[in-house]
C-alpha cells in the first residue's frame, strides 16, 4: 500500500502538533490552500515540499518516501527499529501557538539565516538583561 503525499502531510502535521493554519502561515499561503494539499486536491510545489520537510524535521526523501517499502538489508532491522522507536524530534505540543510558528519558521530558514536570527535574539536578551541589571543597581 503506497502512502500518498496528502496523507503523509496530514500524518506529519498531526504528529508534530501543528494546526493547518500554523503550517499555512509558515508556508505563507492560505489555510484553504494547505487544506487542499492534505485533501489531495492540489500538490505542493517543490519549494513548499522542501520547507515542509524542514518544518517536520525530516529529509525530503523521508517526506516523499513510500513508507511501505521493503527493508534494504537484513542488518537494517536494528536501525529501523531504533528509528521507529525514537521520539518524534519535531514534536512541539508543549509550545504555545506563537512558539510553534517560530520553531516552524526557524526550521524553514537556511543555516546562515538561522545563525543571524539566533544572534539577533541573543542580542535582544542580553540587552534586556543589561537594562534590568542597571535598573536594579539604581534602586537598592
Amino acid at each position: 500500500m503506497k502512502i500518498r503525499i496528502n496523507e503523509r502531510l496530514r500524518e506529519l502535521r498531526i504528529k508534530s502538533g501543528y494546526t493547518q493554519n500554523q503550517i499555512a502561515k509558515i508556508l505563507n499561503i492560505d489555510r484553504s490552500t494547505y487544506s487542499y494539499y492534505e485533501l489531495g486536491k492540489t500538490t505542493p510545489d517543490v519549494s513548499a515540499l522542501i520547507i515542509l520537510a524542514k518544518v517536520f524535521n525530516i529529509s525530503i526523501n523521508e517526506l516523499l518516501a513510500d513508507e511501505s517499502g521493503p527493508s534494504s538489508v537484513a542488518d537494517s532491522n536494528i536501525k529501523s527499529s531504533y528509528v521507529r522507536g525514537k521520539k518524534n524530534s519535531s514534536h512541539i505540543y508543549e509550545l504555545s501557538p506563537l512558539e510553534k510558528e517560530l520553531v516552524g519558521l526557524f526550521r524553514a530558514c537556511s543555516e546562515d539565516e538561522k545563525a543571524k536570527w539566533l544572534s539577533a535574539l541573543k542580542s535582544c536578551v542580553t540587552t534586556k538583561r543589561a537594562k534590568r541589571s542597571t535598573q536594579s543597581s539604581k534602586n537598592p
